[in-house]
């Protein structure tokens, strides 16, 4: 069949929109991805008692600023993905976005209870009273939390419920596993990281050391955001 020049440029013209439209359509939309920054230590790393400062400096740069910038690298991975990407590649990305994010906000409020004097006072020692019936018994059952998690991963959270009006010492692993909507107040890091280069396995110990570091003000600035 003769085809007129006209009618091949015209031909041509179609093929080659219909691939540039075609194209477009199989390209995803690239997402716009959050930008995380990796916060400075709060206090004097030099200055806590029982946990050197060669350890918390470690714990910072590497495991939460480790956390922080695999959390960026990670959702820019889904927002790349392509249209027709398998259902497993986004679950696979998703899982690991979860626990580099509850890594780095639990790192967050980790140092941030850290630099006190140990000292329990103020709201949130009436409502830990109050929930637990004496703060002996709180301290026990944090403690006996944290033990339990020795030689694994994990963290121990004194969490508020706004379901149930009250405190719960939750016990957390692998950055997953948290009280649904519960806010947390004081946060124990029961990772190996957090206490092996000063402690070796004795987590015991470093129990002991958190809690002579734990800085209740900062505790209580979290109380006075609960509804």
């Amino acid at each position: 069949m003769d085809i007129s020049r006209r009618e091949l440029i015209t031909a041509a013209a179609m093929t080659t929109g219909g691939l540039l439209l075609g194209s477009a359509v199989t390209q995803p939309a690239m997402a716009l991805t959050a930008k995380y920054e990796v916060k400075p230590l709060p206090f004097n790393p030099g200055k806590l008692k029982g946990i050197s400062e060669k350890l918390i400096v470690s714990h910072h740069d590497k495991n939460y600023a480790g956390a922080v910038k695999r959390l960026g690298a990670i959702e820019q991975k889904i927002a790349e993905l392509p249209s027709d990407a398998a259902p497993f590649q986004m679950g696979s990305l998703k899982r690991e976005a979860l626990i580099a994010m509850n890594s780095m906000i639990l790192h967050e409020y980790y140092f941030d209870n850290l630099g006190g004097d140990g000292s329990i006072s103020g709201k949130v020692k009436e409502i830990i009273a109050r929930d637990f019936g004496s703060v002996d018994a709180w301290q026990r059952d944090f403690k006996l939390t944290g033990q339990s998690l020795s030689g694994g991963s994990g963290w121990v959270i004194l969490a508020y419920s706004p379901h149930e009006k009250r405190t719960y010492n939750v016990w957390s692993s692998d950055h997953q596993v948290t009280l649904a909507a519960g806010i947390p107040l004081l946060v124990m890091d029961m990772y190996e990281h957090a206490y092996q280069m000063d402690y070796g396995p004795d987590a015991n110990s470093y129990i002991n050391a958190f809690f002579a570091n734990a800085n209740w003000d900062q505790v209580n600035k979290r109380v006075q955001n609960l509804s």
